[in-house]
């Protein structure tokens, strides 16, 4: 596989399956037995915030914007590098150049104010917020600390169960400990995407299931058909 491909996949090993909403997700439903029952049990996505969020008034509305104006470019420069197939540099560089000034700017807000509250932008801000986070791949100190951040705030964290699951994998795999929920795969050496090291994998789908993830044969499907490659068992 081409080294390029290999980077950005690696960089979007966290990036979350949408709302299956789309003509796409449609596809990804008729690929993936199981994933229309699941996704229908487990509402997310855009439509899902703003059904949370309902008509809850923003105390930090600018802030929300600012947020969901970065999340866009995140969406848009990965959206870009994954369209080529085999990504060109410069699509690569612009994925590292919108991370890096993400997360230059968000360091500043949680330096000023601390990370984002539910109240001061909602569930789609708290989305958007957690995006940035879980990209912010190049200051591992930084995820752990939104993790702890997070963690600490318990039932009123403002981000689903699922996502702070996958931050608290990720931030795992950089301190070079075995993953929980088995959200991270890379590509390996054959080109296929497999998972990364993982705590007590006979457990595995038990903990997905409590922090409101797809099963892994599910998940599994979804990436081998979001990716068009073939997903190690």
């Amino acid at each position: 596989m081409d080294r390029a491909r290999v980077v950005l996949l690696t960089l979007l090993a966290a990036w979350p399956v949408g709302g299956f909403a789309t003509d796409t997700d449609a596809a990804l439903m008729k690929a993936c037995p199981g994933l229309a029952a699941w996704a229908e049990q487990h509402p997310h996505g855009d439509a899902a915030a703003a059904k949370a969020d309902g008509g809850r008034h923003a105390l930090a509305p600018t802030l929300r914007e600012a947020l969901a104006v970065r999340a866009a470019a995140d969406a848009r420069v990965r959206d870009a590098a994954m369209a080529q197939g085999t990504p060109s540099q410069d699509a690569m560089q612009a994925v590292l150049a919108v991370d890096r000034d993400n997360l230059a700017w968000l360091k500043g807000v949680v330096a000023r104010q601390g990370f984002p509250t539910l109240a001061q932008v909602g569930a789609q801000g708290m989305a958007d917020a957690w995006l940035l986070a879980q990209h912010a791949d190049r200051d591992s100190a930084f995820q752990l600390q939104l993790l702890r951040t997070l963690q600490a705030r318990g039932a009123d964290a403002g981000v689903r169960k699922q996502d702070l699951a996958m931050l608290t994998d990720r931030v795992l795999l950089a301190q070079g400990k075995p993953q929980r929920y088995g959200t991270q795969f890379k590509p390996d050496a054959s080109g296929a995407l497999a998972m990364q090291p993982v705590e007590d994998e006979a457990g595995l789908d038990a903990r997905r299931a409590s922090a409101g993830l797809m099963p892994l044969a599910i998940y599994r499907c979804v990436l081998g058909a979001s990716y068009a490659l073939p997903v190690a068992q």
